[in-house]
């Protein structure tokens, strides 16, 4: 059986999808977060001990005859990409021809747009306005990391709603952790203690701060007025992204993807209201993962 193995790498999960030639999804599975910053030898090894880890698994079901991955900070003809085709490679067994390895936004705009149709505004752990061409070639606006700006992800959602806790807790002792925003991230934190704060924020990376965003969509569907005005900042963030193509490339559909777009109906509504043009707007999720697993399935006839 002609199987294809896709992988969707994102800063929170590494998700796996082995299809047969039909499309169909016949196993599935996820593992820890695989990044294509190759920028040290520790960052190699951990690499290839998530997708040896990942080889081993897929093989109980049956062994992939091409790969597609879309690895979250990788760019393509780069030594970080020839590195990772190297790893998956080795670990499942393949000729590198039979590997495809792109940036996560590659497959994620292919599972809902032809080439040039229209534009992709993810919202995940980062955040990214995202275009590829007809020609293959890619616009992208933000997507410039943490440190920079990601504005609307996951990671920039946490962080607003950990500031508004602790700045109202230093204000008025009292009246930061005991809201139903503080609560909550109290929860997903462990406590209140600075202590504690300090070593989920500073002890982990950015995926596990940015899966805080949970928290603050739990206290938005209460009603917490402060988790619910970051929500809508979120989505304006995000707009804005989208308005940057719209204004280079001109009016087409825009797909606004990713969990933390989907963490309340606040995102999306402000999004689609901020938008500069009267476009089709899109708000489903699709399977990334899949959709490359049903594209690798395909790689072996080549």
């Amino acid at each position: 059986m002609a199987l294809g193995l896709g992988i969707d790498a994102g800063g929170t999960a590494t998700r796996w999808r082995l299809a047969d030639q039909s499309g169909a999804c016949i196993a599935q599975g996820t593992v820890e977060p695989l990044t294509g910053h190759l920028f040290s030898p520790a960052a190699v090894e951990r690499a290839r001990h998530i997708v040896t880890g990942m080889a081993q698994a897929v093989s109980q079901t049956g062994n992939p005859l091409g790969i597609i991955a879309g690895i979250t900070g990788l760019t393509r003809e780069t030594p970080a990409e020839a590195t990772m085709r190297a790893i998956l490679a080795e670990a499942f067994g393949l000729p590198q021809e039979k590997i495809f390895v792109a940036e996560d936004m590659w497959i994620a705009y292919l599972s809902y747009f032809a080439l040039g149709e229209g534009i992709l505004v993810y919202s995940g752990t980062g955040s990214i306005g995202y275009y590829l061409s007809e020609e293959k070639e890619v616009i992208r606006v933000g997507g410039r990391g943490n440190l920079i700006d990601d504005g609307g992800s996951g990671f920039w959602i946490a962080r607003e709603a950990l500031k508004a806790v602790l700045r109202a807790e230093e204000e008025t002792p009292g009246e930061g952790w005991t809201t139903l925003l503080g609560t909550c991230l109290a929860d997903a934190l462990g406590g209140t203690d600075w202590n504690i704060v300090r070593s989920y924020v500073y002890g982990g990376d950015r995926g596990k701060i940015g899966s805080l965003a949970r928290a603050v969509g739990e206290a938005a569907a209460k009603g917490d007025p402060t988790a619910l005005g970051i929500l809508r900042d979120a989505g304006q963030e995000l707009a804005r992204l989208a308005n940057c193509l719209i204004k280079r490339l001109g009016p087409r559909p825009v797909a606004l993807v990713g969990g933390s777009s989907r963490l309340h109906g606040i995102v999306a509504d402000a999004f689609r209201k901020d938008l500069a043009a009267p476009v089709e707007f899109i708000a489903s999720d699709l399977d990334a993962a899949l959709t490359a697993a049903r594209l690798a399935a395909t790689l072996h006839r080549s």
